[in-house]
């Protein structure tokens, strides 16, 4: 099977590509990164892989790159957003340039987030809830996996847990919420099981096995690491307030 990756360069990319090569050496992958600089760190991990430098909001590009790909993994995407690179510009921009590519692809499997949704208060869920709708309206039929946090080595989220674990005091918004975690590399097991999949629009939400409060798994992160650390619930409010300076700075 020859695979079209995008966003391969992230943690997920670089587990998905490395598990194939271990598991399903007869597979041909193409990955699409954004930057020179992108591709080198990939090219460093050793992996069989054939890396391409394409904006991921550049259809012909894509199309380009995308020849001959039978299933194309869609892994681009933000959970932070800044002036020059916007939810907007990750998500719904990205999915219309790769159905505009116009591949003979049969399928896209295509990670999402957990509670997307047009009608969520949250704007990254609304961009990404936009931005897998873009996908399922395109010609290619499209395997969406929604997930919680991810956690795994070396990872964003697993290193702000460890940080607050590690922490006397540990702010975070609100701390009653419930998270349930899933392993990355059991994401990148659902992704290639959904590689095999028959082709169709289809919704699939993932998560690890336990539901508990934020406060809670940071306390929990926080006995890994010998530590207790007080958690200080800050609201939510709060949070909008400061993204949206971040935004006009």
């Amino acid at each position: 099977m020859r695979l079209l990756i995008t966003g391969a360069n992230g943690h997920l990319g670089v587990r998905l590509i490395r598990q194939i090569n271990e598991t399903r050496p007869g597979d041909e992958i193409v990955a699409i990164v954004r930057s020179e600089r992108a591709a080198a760190a990939l090219r460093e991990e050793g992996l069989q892989v054939d890396i391409r430098v394409v904006s991921y909001t550049d259809a012909d590009g894509i199309k380009v790159a995308g020849q001959g790909a039978e299933v194309i993994v869609h892994l681009v995407g933000i959970i932070k957003e800044s002036a020059t690179n916007t939810f907007e510009m990750a998500h719904q921009k990205t999915s219309t340039a790769l159905v505009e590519a116009n591949l003979d692809a049969s399928h896209i499997v295509t990670l999402g987030i957990l509670g997307s949704e047009p009608s969520s208060a949250n704007r990254c869920f609304v961009s990404r809830a936009a931005s897998d709708a873009i996908l399922q309206a395109g010609p290619i039929p499209a395997t969406v996996i929604r997930v919680p946090m991810v956690l795994g080595p070396g990872d964003y989220a697993s290193r702000a847990l460890a940080k607050n674990g590690a922490s006397g005091l540990a702010f975070c918004f609100r701390s009653s919420s419930l998270e349930q975690p899933i392993y990355s590399m059991d994401v990148v097991d659902a992704i290639l099981s959904a590689v095999s999949l028959n082709p169709a629009d289809r919704i699939i939400e993932l998560a690890g096995p336990e539901s508990l409060m934020r406060k809670a798994l940071i306390k929990r992160a926080g006995r890994f690491l010998g530590n207790k650390p007080t958690v200080v619930s800050l609201p939510i409010a709060l949070g909008y307030l400061l993204a949206w300076v971040l935004e006009k700075t």
